[in-house]
């Protein structure tokens, strides 16, 4: 039987993270997030099996034989596959290998591109009548079921669809707009160090997500400092104004450091100083911090002297990545 092989971007969150929680951009009207694709990806292949399931793990060396969707889930390695196969209401035997290029807790959406993945290649053997569903809505619950906790929508656009996004969130609707990206130009301004610590987004969130919830005036002003500062990136992003984009990166995280003691972490701050000093206007953790990577922007003529500082710290690394215009992709 021939296989059938799916594959889907991570994403670099450049402002706006954790808005996409509901009901966080209730409480702040205007939220946006803002993202775009990267060529770091995940991947699986799907064919018909016998016995019952069977799903390997490429890059972590595992496999599991399972009869059930419901004995997948019971293993935090398998969890996301049965997840997905209850989901889509599928019980046939199948076969199931898959990988991933995202540094496991890197805060790049790499769980999410996976999911995407998956389901570019399972939703056709899938008796549910997918042209109703909304496919961000779906990854987000099926990925939610396994985390335990509450998880937002940004990070299903990018593997979907690839390239830039402006996610926007009005009463009752979530607006999401695509924007074209050049890699070469990207590649001149973006760089992306890993810390080497990964890092748990669910927790991160959870607690951000609880404080408010309960009240905080502290956590309410950042996140409103977030917003403000989340609508100037899309504006720039629009544009093509990479200076702004910047700046608007400088402020999201001044205030998100502020958010909880978990967001940041030494090695980010020792990251995103050398990065300054070296000329960057601004940088970030990725995803929810805590460790994992942190993105960078800077002039054209700095990038270079930018990649060299980080190099020089003796922890973490400076990643080859390039942003892609192109999501998921089934063959």
């Amino acid at each position: 039987m021939s296989w059938i092989e799916a594959s889907a971007p991570a994403r670099v969150d450049l402002a706006g993270g954790t808005l996409d929680l509901w009901p966080l951009h209730v409480l702040h009207p205007g939220s946006k997030t803002i993202n775009v694709a990267i060529d770091r990806e995940a991947g699986c292949r799907v064919r018909g099996g016998s016995e019952g399931l069977l799903v390997r793990s490429r890059d972590r060396g595992f496999t599991k034989r399972a009869r059930s969707a419901g004995e997948l889930l019971a293993e935090p390695a398998t969890a996301l596959v049965g997840s997905l196969l209850e989901a889509l209401e599928i019980e046939e035997e199948l076969e199931i290998e898959f990988w991933s290029g995202v540094p496991f807790g890197s805060g790049l959406g790499g769980s999410s591109a996976l999911t995407v993945a998956l389901l570019g290649a399972l939703e056709k053997r899938s008796p549910r009548n997918l042209s109703v569903m909304d496919r961000v809505d779906f990854v987000r619950d099926v990925e939610t079921r396994v985390l335990g906790k509450p998880a937002g929508v940004q990070d299903y656009y990018p593997p979907l669809e690839g390239g830039a996004h402006i996610i926007e969130f009005l009463p009752g609707r979530t607006s999401a707009r695509r924007i074209t990206v050049d890699p070469k130009v990207w590649e001149q301004h973006l760089t992306l160090f890993d810390s080497g610590v990964s890092h748990s987004s669910g927790m991160n969130n959870w607690e951000i997500l609880r404080a408010r919830l309960e009240g905080d005036p502290a956590v309410a002003e950042n996140l409103e400092s977030i917003r403000t500062a989340a609508a100037d990136m899309a504006q720039a992003l629009i544009r093509g104004d990479f200076p702004a984009m910047g700046a608007a990166m400088d402020r999201e995280w001044s205030a998100r450091r502020r958010l909880a003691p978990v967001v940041s972490t030494p090695a980010i701050e020792r990251a995103i100083a050398s990065a300054l000093s070296a000329g960057a206007w601004g940088g970030k953790a990725c995803g929810a911090g805590g460790g994992g990577c942190v993105a960078l922007l800077s002039p054209r003529d700095r990038t270079s002297a930018v990649r060299e500082a980080l190099s020089q710290l003796g922890e973490g690394a400076v990643l080859d990545v390039r942003v892609v215009d192109r999501g998921l992709s089934v063959s």
